[in-house]
This record gives C-alpha cells, structure tokens and sequence, in this order.
C-alpha cells in the first residue's frame, strides 16, 4: 500500500465526549481519503477504512501468519497453479443477507475490470484472464474499442469459478504458493455488485452503501472530519467487545494533541515535532507506544524527467542525504535510516552501506553525470505536502542538504496534500522530486515488496518510470517457488539491482508513535499497522474497560 505523509486540513476541532458505558474507540487521523471503494483503494488512509468494515478470505493475524477469515480452508493443486477456497457456512452481510463464493468471485472479476482499473489491478494479473480482461480496451496511447459482447466474453473467461456457494476455485498462470496471502487484500473485499453497479464512481460516498462482512459496519461519512463504525452483529465470529470505533480527522497536530489531553481522543498519531514535548511530560511518556513498521520512505524521482532519468545524478543525490541526521535531528528519532528498499527481517532484505552518506563521492558522481556538476543542471522543484509546518522545515532542510553538499539550489513547490496525492497516482503528473514516497507492505512476502512494486508492469513502478527487466526475471521465477532457500538468493539479487539502479534514494523505515489511553487494552501492534496499533489484527479483542 502507498505511504501518506501528506496533512490534509481539519475541520474539527474537537470531538464529542465518550457517552457514558459506551465503549467507542476514537482514534485520530491526518489524512481524508480520497476514495473508500476496494477495488480502487491504494493508499492506507483508505485501506484502514475499509479493513474495518470489509474482510477477505483470510486474513493477518497478530503474529503476521495468514489465517482463515471467510474461508474456513484453502488447498492448492500440486504445482501451486490452482487454489480452492472453501468458504464457512452461513456467512452474512451485515445487513443479513448471505455471502456466498459467487460475491468473492465478483469483487475478483471487479479488480480486472477494465472500467474500474483500481491501482491494485496488477496485482490479480496472475489470475487466469485477469490481464486480457483489464486490456481489452488497449491502452491510453492505442485505445481498442470493445462491445458489451465481447466485455461480458473476457469477464467470463476470469480464471475465478464459483464451484457451489462455499467453494471458488481461482486458476492461475504460473505456480502462485503465496496466493492465500493475497486473498487476505481489499481486492477481495466483496462488495455487493447491484451497489458498486447503480453508481461505479461514487456508491462508496454513502456511508449506507458500504453493506460489508467486517467486524463492524460504517454508519456515517462527514467529509474531511468523522467516519463512524458500530459492531457488526452478522460477523462469523460474533460481536466485537468495542461498541464501535471513531475515526476523527484533525490535521493540526497540535489540535489532536490538545483533543487527546482533553480526553475528547482515545489514541492520537504523533507528528515526530511533538515527541521531545510528550517524552518530557511523564503521563503522556508512558501513553507513548512505539513500534517499528514495515514502512520505507524514498526521495522518490521521476526518471522519464531531466535530470533523474541520469543515474549518476540520482547516485549524487543518495550520497548527499544524511539520512541519520535526518532521523536523529529533523524527525526526532522516529525512523531507523536505510540504504535498501526491503525492510530488515523481510525475505529478500540485504545489507549494505552503499549510498551512505559521503559528500565527496557525492561531487564525484554529479561531475560525473552528462550534466557535469551542478551548473549544467536544469531546475529541479522538490514537491512536499504545505498544509503542515513540520513538512515545510523537512523540505527546507532537505535543500539546505543539496545546497550544501551539491551547490544546487531545489526550487520548492509546497503543494495541497489532496492536491499532491492526485499528482503522484498519475505517470503524466508525478513530481519531479517528491519528499517523500514510498511503500507499506500489504502483507509480509517479498513479493509484495518486490514484485508489487518495482516490476515494469507495476502500476506503481510506472508512475516514476522505472523498468529492469533484469530485476523483472529474478523476481518472477522467486514468485514461483514455495521453497524459501530457494526463493531468497533470488530476491536478494533483486534488492541489489534496486541498490544499484538508485530509482529513489532510500531514505529510512518509519517507527509508529501513537499515544494510547491506559484504558484502552486488547491490542497486539504489527508491523503492518502503520496508522494506529490493532487496525488489522485486533479487532475483535480491542476493548475500553473501566479505569
């Protein structure tokens, strides 16, 4: 999932008091979505919306192991090319209805839908059809017409068949042993077809629309200020202890903060600015839960533009960033700087000090690039988030690097948050240079790091112009073995090319700080939870007991 750093202003300035014997979680956010719809959704704002309200066939437990969720079981055939799910009985929608294989096989066919085109798409294209149907419209440069014949042909020929009505069987191109894992994704969130259909674009504004089978129910959307969820009594595991759950959205840091002190907030996400005021204050130091997320930021690049489409520049601009002053000085130590892009204790994560920190080298590969130093350099605008002040010091500070180190001077482009996610989700708008990009990892497979992301029919690959078919064969015979010491080495290899190819200097992995009532308990943080700590794997255990 994509990375948010972007602030988008609040309106709240508060919230409501806890009603009396309720137990709703209110849990703060920065961000607004831009869309809440599953087959859509790539950033984590959105995902952790939908997370609530939705599951998949299986899901992430506290341990980050797949587990069954709508599927009881699942069961591949020998070379790992065909994977049954066997679905529990009597499943619900949370408005009673039954959810059968047929509704898993439709949020499927909706992915691969060339008139959805989710940034997710990709991601099924293992799927037997999967591809041809989402091309059949040819591309943006070369567009085919098709009829509503020749539409429904492809969409029938998805290697996704409904056996009976607790049994789909999903067809793949090639051996896919990871392939439970992704049924746990939004992909697979099975929203009901005559909804998503009366209204493809915006059924998911209405809050009375989102008819889920998650472990609780959306009841309201207020733009840019509350999201509201109460239990969902139809769930297959029966009522969570929370009564419900608050999203409220402030994005003024220090409006959250005061809203949590004032006990109007249950948990409170931590701009790094604030962490020296929380850490002296001795009731908010031990409210403070920190934990390491696999989370990597980059200085991300648009290489199809001057002058990042010239390795040796973007080499010049790795060597130049102190990443550990940046993590130590500028972000108070809420991140552990990197050099490679695959967070260490993932597969395929390598260990190196190339890129370090080097001024000299830095000059040396800038007077070695077609441009020759800094003179010969076109203008270069750095694109940051300008709707919070923490931001705007980060960017300046990013400059200051640059000047000092390089002698090139970085044109700023403060820029609107929602405003700035538009321009980065699209290959004919994305930034020059972006402070800052970068990955969340859907699930804990190096694929997902890897393969998801950097392959050059990646749809989030193709947004910065970056395309190795070296890297591509590596990583796509690792995807096919079920063998770990098999698949390793190979990965590596990947990440090694990534080092090499510098596609955005590799900046750090993000430590979480979220500040956590002492009531609030029941709670296991992961690493994939990297907006608040339970989002994905305790929900049905979060719980507010009496103080």
């Amino acid at each position: 999932m994509i990375a948010i750093t972007l602030l988008v202003p609040a309106v709240v300035s508060g919230v409501s008091a806890q009603d009396a014997g309720s137990k709703v979680l209110r849990v703060h956010h920065v961000t607004y979505p831009d869309a809440i719809d599953p087959q859509t959704t790539s950033f984590v704002n959105e995902i952790d919306i939908l997370a609530l309200a939705y599951e998949g066939l299986t899901r992430l437990d506290t341990e980050q192991a797949t587990v069954p969720a709508a599927a009881e079981s699942w069961e591949y055939n020998e070379d790992a090319t065909s994977i049954t799910f066997t679905l529990r009985e009597g499943l619900l929608y949370s408005d009673g209805t039954p959810l059968t294989a047929d509704n898993f096989r439709y949020a499927v066919q909706r992915t691969c839908d060339p008139r959805v085109a989710g940034n997710y798409q990709s991601i099924l294209f293992g799927v037997v059809g999967c591809q041809d149907f989402a091309t059949i419209g040819g591309t943006a440069d070369e567009p085919v017409e098709y009829t509503d014949e020749e539409w429904q042909a492809a969409a029938d020929a998805i290697g996704a068949t409904v056996v009976d009505d607790l049994t789909l069987q999903v067809d793949l191109i090639e051996p896919t042993p990871y392939f439970h894992t992704i049924a746990y994704m939004w992909v697979f969130f099975p929203v009901k077809q005559e909804i998503a259909e009366a209204n493809p674009d915006n059924w998911w504004q209405d809050a009375a629309n989102h008819i889920g089978n998650g472990t609780f129910n959306i009841t309201d959307i207020v733009e840019d200020q509350l999201i509201t969820f109460e239990a969902n009594d139809n769930y297959w595991q029966g009522s969570p202890l929370l009564d419900g759950i608050e999203y409220v959205y402030q994005g003024e840091s220090a409006v959250a903060l005061e809203a949590y002190i004032n006990g109007d907030l249950d948990m409170m996400a931590v701009d790094p600015s604030q962490l020296p005021q929380i850490e002296a204050d001795p009731v908010l130091a031990a409210e403070l839960v920190s934990y390491p997320t696999a989370w990597t930021s980059t200085l991300s690049m648009n290489l199809a533009l001057e002058p990042f489409d010239d390795l040796s520049v973007r080499e010049a601009f790795a060597y130049a960033f102190d990443r550990e002053t940046y993590c130590s000085v500028i972000r108070n130590g809420d991140c552990i700087p990197t050099l490679s892009w695959v967070p260490e204790g993932i597969l395929g994560s390598i260990e190196t000090d190339q890129f370090a920190f080097d001024p000299e080298a830095a000059v040396a590969a800038l007077a070695e690039s077609s441009y020759g130093g800094p003179e010969g350099l076109p203008e270069i605008q750095l694109f940051f988030n300008s709707n919070d002040s923490a931001n705007t010091a980060r960017a300046e500070w990013v400059a200051g690097q640059y000047r000092d180190v390089l002698g090139i001077e970085l044109t700023l482009v403060p820029t609107e948050g929602t405003t700035l996610i538009d321009l980065r989700s699209n290959q004919e708008t994305f930034p020059q240079l972006l402070l800052v990009g970068g990955w969340i990892q859907d699930y804990p497979d190096p694929q997902n790091w890897l393969s998801v992301f950097f392959t050059c029919d990646s749809d989030f690959a193709d947004r910065f112009s970056y395309c190795n078919e070296e890297f591509d064969a590596l990583v796509n015979e690792a995807d096919q073995l079920a063998d770990p010491a098999a698949r390793t080495p190979l990965y590596e290899q990947a990440s090694q090319i990534l080092v090499d190819d510098q596609p955005g200097p590799f900046l750090y992995n993000i430590a979480l700080n979220t500040l956590v009532k002492p009531n609030v308990t029941g709670y296991t943080p992961t690493a994939s939870e990297s907006l608040w700590p339970g989002m994905l794997s305790s929900l049905m255990t979060l719980d507010i007991v009496d103080e």
